[in-house]
């Protein structure tokens, strides 16, 4: 039987005072559920401006003065999908949010979060390897199938990459603090590791719910990029590893092969990616990778080599019960 050893960081959340109301795991999940709903809302605050901006400049008020109903749903609509990166850079309100409550209300460190200052560097550039080779592992056994194949794009815009790459640095890190740093290490101060783990995980693939071309087989990936985020956070005891991993996975899916990014398509890429239509079961169609059964193997792969991997020297803590699955 697989156990994860307690690690300096999980010892930390469990030392925190366990507020009133999380007694259960069920309740830790609808205040995790309000907590989520009011990082959403910091985001769409954040994104307001750029909105009204973008609107502006394409002197698209002028359809809102008319109060054309369509117009106004198309003006927006148009106005967030060229506003792409920018909406990158608001999930800064989802990191606020998370920090703030996990110091403010649950009274747990940084460190409880998973922000380990020692080796941190090297964690973050080891998950970017990590996060580019696995990716590139699932377009390889894509293009070996014959459902891909890959072209240098026509003058990239090399800025706009450089934009794109900063903002899903932010954003991928955004999803782990508010998955693991938050909702996983927390649950697992009344709860198993491995309830914790599947649990955060469960809930990761529901954010993703109302993503355009979700497919039951995108789902199942995305819970087994969550149960193996969860596995690589507990080994490692840090957050940073697996933020660059989240990071550099969209970043590639999206700008560096020209893939749709969970069912949001349309961003500029150094390459660009054709497949085939009697292929969508391997390279999972229009939501991108996630909606094939390349990405399952590699997740599949990504989950068994972690669980027999061993916690990262150096991070664990004296043993405890609560760490065993």
């Amino acid at each position: 039987m697989f156990s994860f050893p307690t690690t300096r960081m999980t010892a930390a959340a469990r030392s925190a005072p366990l507020p009133a109301y999380a007694d259960s795991p069920a309740r830790q999940s609808l205040v995790y559920c309000l907590v989520f709903l009011i990082a959403i809302l910091s985001q769409s605050i954040l994104q307001i401006p750029f909105v009204i901006w973008h609107l502006i400049a394409t002197d698209a008020l002028q359809n809102l003065a008319s109060l054309d109903t369509a117009a106004i749903s198309d003006a927006i609509a148009q106005a967030m999908h060229h506003l792409m990166p920018a909406r990158l850079y608001t999930t800064l309100g989802t990191i606020a949010v998370c920090l703030i409550y996990c110091r403010r209300v649950e009274k747990r460190s940084f460190f409880s979060m998973g922000f380990v200052k020692k080796g941190a560097v090297a964690e973050y550039a080891a998950g970017l390897g990590i996060g580019l080779a696995m990716f590139g592992l699932a377009v390889g056994i894509c293009i070996a199938t014959g459902h891909m194949t890959l072209t240098l794009s026509p003058a990239p815009a090399y800025g706009m990459l450089l934009l794109y790459f900063l903002g899903y640095l932010i954003q991928g890190m955004s999803e782990e603090i508010l998955c693991r740093g938050f909702l996983m290490a927390s649950m697992q101060r009344n709860c198993p590791t491995w309830a914790a783990a599947l649990m955060n995980s469960l809930i990761f693939t529901l954010l993703h719910l109302g993503n355009p071309g979700v497919t039951p087989l995108a789902l199942v990936n995305l819970a087994l990029f969550g149960v193996f985020a969860s596995i690589y956070t507990l080994r490692r005891g840090s957050i940073w590893g697996i933020g660059a991993i989240h990071a550099v996975w969209n970043f590639a899916q999206g700008n560096l092969f020209g893939i749709s990014v969970s069912g949001i398509a349309g961003n500029p890429s150094l390459l660009t990616a054709a497949t085939s239509e009697n292929g969508s079961f391997m390279h999972g169609g229009a939501f991108g990778m996630e909606g094939g059964l390349a990405v399952t193997a590699v997740m599949v792969m990504g989950c068994i080599v972690m669980l027999m991997m061993g916690t990262k020297k150096g991070e664990l803590a004296e043993s405890s019960p609560m760490g065993q699955i």
